[in-house]
């Protein structure tokens, strides 16, 4: 079995390095669009706060139960049945992949790519496999294996809200969806990471969730209630499903996902579900599609490794009609879509 433990941490344990430009980006936001909000529709400020909370502290939540289950050893103990250290390069990159997907989609998305990257990218010096490509194929994963569950994501929190879905129904719905998505990804990107020769050799990484995270979930809940209180009547995807899907997945990507969450108001179930597989599986088009993946690359720069952002771009832009287009099947065949 793989240590995953023995490495100094050389991290911080925030959800993003204490140099990173991240937290003062999303600060930033978060006066711009609430000052915006009060000028706009102050009146609508404190109903978009109330309905935005709820999702935001179950987030909350997710964070405090990962850091324990970290501290518990539960993340360690998976990557050791997942990942094996004398496995062939192809196996262990799908290894790592699936690690990243599990966590995804049982735990949360950012909880996944601070716990994964780290484990990754031990994985890349012991079975010589491209540090970057991996953190490329890593930040893909994660982004695309966020719906499971319902708190998986911030969008799948926020937008059964608009849409009333109880998790039980969520679930059944998804379960087949997810893992259609998760085989078609992580076996193309193991794959594609086999094909790779080693890049640059990199440092030792170690970073771990902590319940500092949820300080960043502070400006991320003001900048969404604040979109949702300018747009009160919310964008509503038109179109049938595939376009909903293409219009979603480009809203997210260009956007970033939470601000394309608040603003998107879903029309049915099958508008629901397409914007949850759009801004899930939509961030992948782009870098900044996600705070997820903008959290992978920093903790990947930290360890020399590059998360390229035309080669993230490439890849996202090849797997994502596939991965739609499963995530539909299976949900058709769960009679999600009916």
């Amino acid at each position: 079995m793989p240590t995953v433990t023995s490495e100094k941490p050389v991290i911080s344990a925030r959800i993003a390095s204490p140099l990173d430009r991240l937290p003062v980006v999303l600060w930033v936001a978060a006066v711009i669009l609430t000052a915006a909000a009060t000028c706009l529709r102050p009146q609508a400020l404190p109903s978009a706060a109330r309905a935005t909370l709820g999702p935001f502290a179950t987030l909350a939540a997710i964070i405090a139960g990962s850091v324990l289950a970290d501290r518990l050893g539960v993340f360690r103990i998976l990557a050791g049945l997942l990942i094996r250290e004398r496995a062939p390069r192809a196996v262990a990159a799908a290894s790592v992949l699936a690690f990243t997907a599990v966590v995804s989609g049982l735990a949360n998305l950012d909880v996944a790519v601070v716990v994964a990257m780290p484990v990754a990218l031990q994985a890349a010096r012991r079975h010589r496999i491209s540090a970057g490509r991996l953190a490329v194929a890593l930040a893909v994963t994660a982004n695309a294996a966020s719906f499971l569950l319902p708190t998986s994501n911030i969008p799948s929190l926020l937008l059964p809200g608009r849409v009333p879905l109880p998790p039980l129904a969520y679930v059944r719905g998804s379960w087949l969806a997810w893992l259609l998505v998760v085989a078609v990804t992580v076996g193309s990107l193991s794959l594609w990471l086999a094909q790779a020769g080693p890049g640059p050799e990199t440092r030792a990484a170690r970073a771990r969730p902590s319940v500092r995270a949820a300080l960043d979930l502070i400006p991320m809940f003001a900048a969404a209630s604040a979109i949702r209180a300018i747009l009160a009547a919310g964008l509503t995807l038109r179109g049938g499903l595939a376009a909903q899907l293409i219009a979603g997945s480009a809203l997210a990507s260009a956007l970033n996902n939470l601000p394309a969450t608040a603003a998107l108001r879903p029309a049915g179930t099958a508008g629901l579900w397409a914007a949850i597989l759009a801004t899930a599986i939509g961030p992948g088009l782009l870098l900044t599609g996600s705070v997820a993946t903008l959290i992978c690359r920093r903790i990947a720069r930290d360890a020399g490794a590059t998360l390229r952002a035309w080669q993230y771009t490439a890849i996202g832009a090849v797997l994502a009609p596939a991965q739609l287009a499963v995530a539909v099947v299976g949900l058709h065949l769960t009679s999600a879509l009916r």
